[in-house]
């Protein structure tokens, strides 16, 4: 499920999982103001009531992959709002096995089928589905996570290439078995083809929409930095670190105020950086809590997100408009827009 999908679906049956709870208030976060959350709610519990405050991160899954990231990630954001209220994990459905692992981390979670774990200062419940849900079938290959993505992500920025498999492997830096087994399963969804003659994309807006559902900008780690200095000097700064070993590349609004000039100009930098945040840090001179321009470094989770990024003479680097469009896509109501703009424009479907 999208993190949207999700958000409707809970705010929807709030009352009815949780009857313990008295819905109290909700606040929405601006884009990336307050990540890795999204919203916050203010609930009752208890006679007499208790109010409670939870920072709401919202998961497409509830798998463990994705749990154990954003455990990680909150990890990493702990101090920074460790007096704004309680967070909470809330997905689809948690396992047994993620429920285990939110409590080992003192993070409450909740889920659509009613399990829900909430540990503050003042409330501690707990109420389990026993139920496991009934096992589902899956492919033995996810083509849009991991290694496997880099195939998918290869096919997307040469649409019109008709491949032979060793090629698509060596340009994907993959092996020739994965590249087999992920075209194999884009092949049976009916979103390459793929015979003697050689392999290409069948319908590129459906692999594009495909990939799009799966992807989550959170799936890379992320801190968040402050500077007094305005966001045009600090990408004049970053450009000139271009000739070191590692590599940026500007991403969400940051990228598309290049490729997609608009009047208003945002105060926040966002880029993907491969090296130690703490050393871009001192390089740019950046505060974790004090400056008026808010900077999110994320550590990209796959080198692919520097594929084809694009270099501009004052030494800047921005993400492809594939990359773009993918983490745009994955935001708000008003970076989807933004996102339809850059594939209109750029990626011409």
């Amino acid at each position: 499920m999208r993190q949207s999908e999700v958000q409707s679906e809970f705010l929807k049956s709030f009352g009815r999982l949780y009857p313990q709870f008295r819905f109290r208030g909700i606040r929405y976060f601006t884009a990336h103001s307050h990540d890795p959350f999204q919203l916050a709610l203010r609930v009752a519990f208890g006679n007499p009531e208790v109010e409670i405050d939870l920072l709401c991160v919202l998961l497409t899954s509830g798998d463990v992959p994705e749990v154990t990231h954003m455990l990680r990630q909150l990890e990493l954001s702990a101090d920074q709002f460790k007096d704004m209220g309680t967070s909470l994990l809330i997905a689809p459905r948690f396992t047994h096995e993620t429920q285990t692992l939110c409590r080992n981390a003192s993070v409450g979670y909740v889920d659509l089928a009613g399990n829900i774990c909430i540990q503050s200062g003042q409330v501690y419940i707990q109420i389990s589905v026993e139920s496991e849900p009934a096992p589902q079938h899956t492919a033995i290959l996810t083509p849009f996570e991991g290694r496997s993505e880099r195939v998918v992500r290869r096919l997307m920025l040469t649409p019109g290439t008709v491949w032979n498999m060793r090629d698509l492997a060596r340009e994907s830096s993959v092996s020739l078995g994965l590249a087999s087994m992920v075209t194999s399963t884009l092949a049976d969804d009916g979103l390459v083809l793929k015979g003697r003659g050689g392999l290409s994309v069948m319908d590129v807006d459906a692999l594009l929409d495909a990939w799009s559902q799966r992807y989550d900008l959170r799936r890379s780690l992320f801190q968040i930095w402050r500077s007094d200095k305005d966001a045009g000097l600090l990408q004049e700064e970053l450009g000139g670190l271009s000739a070191d070993a590692d590599k940026h590349a500007l991403t969400l609004w940051s990228g598309a105020q290049r490729l997609l000039p608009y009047d208003d100009a945002t105060a926040h930098l966002a880029l993907y950086w491969s090296g130690e945040q703490a050393a871009l840090a001192e390089r740019l001179r950046l505060s974790p809590n004090h400056g008026r321009t808010m900077v999110i470094v994320f550590t990209p989770y796959d080198e692919g997100v520097f594929w084809e990024a694009r270099r501009y003479r004052d030494g800047s680097i921005i993400a492809h408009p594939l990359q773009l469009y993918l983490d745009l896509a994955s935001g708000d109501k008003d970076e989807v827009a933004l996102a339809h703009r850059i594939r209109e424009r750029y990626l011409g479907r």
